[in-house]
């Protein structure tokens, strides 16, 4: 087997799971996967203490740091649209143990920047990862949060709706997205599904910038 981001052989023992299925195979060779920074921290939920979404996430979680392998990684999956890489990380991202006991409902896209990716990046790193998950939220804004000050994205206007037909129950959900920067994104995306209902909102991020 190659390696997806060097093409180089992966040698790993055989495990009995790995016989069977695509659970527990490694998709990368150890020199890349070394490259990887793992992170595991709680991002500072308390920067939104004092806005109106003060709250509205319990908890979250990011897998690895935003080094210089990660952005090769990110801009070769999401900009180059190679779908295969959603596989990387699928054993990491499998065993977070923030998806304990919650649903996972991934960050979507607008409608807009799907059709630009070619598919929805997100959905496949939960497709890759055999994470089951349901689709409560709808985008609705193609504007760049990337380019706001840290400010201005707090007091951005609500980047999504619930989709038409979802229904939020009383239940506990965990957000997944790749990327952390100021939290925006999931803390609006939060506050959408508590508002509907939902009994707790944790996330997980694949990566905190």
């Amino acid at each position: 087997m190659e390696c997806l981001l060097c093409n180089g052989p992966v040698f790993r023992p055989p495990t009995w799971t790995g016989l069977f299925s695509d659970r527990g195979k490694s998709f990368i060779c150890v020199k890349c996967e070394a490259e990887f920074e793992p992170d595991g921290r709680r991002p500072p939920l308390e920067d939104w203490n004092g806005t109106p979404y003060e709250g509205v996430l319990d908890d979250a979680n990011s897998l690895y740091a935003y080094n210089d392998a990660m952005k090769s990684y990110l801009r070769q999956y999401k900009f180059l649209k190679d779908a295969a890489l959603a596989a990387v990380f699928s054993e990491t991202l499998r065993k977070a143990a923030i998806l304990k006991g919650r649903t996972a409902v991934p960050v979507p896209m607008h409608q807009d920047r799907l059709a630009e990716r070619t598919f929805p990046q997100v959905e496949e790193l939960l497709v890759q990862a055999d994470i089951p998950f349901v689709r409560l939220l709808e985008k609705t804004t193609t504007r760049n949060l990337g380019r706001l000050g840290r400010k201005e994205r707090m007091e951005s206007e609500p980047l999504f709706s619930l989709s038409e037909g979802a229904e939020v129950r009383r239940a506990d959900y965990v957000l997944v997205d790749d990327l952390y920067t100021t939290g925006t994104t999931l803390h609006h995306a939060a506050h959408i599904l508590k508002k509907y209902g939902a009994r707790s909102v944790a996330a997980l991020t694949l990566i905190r910038a």
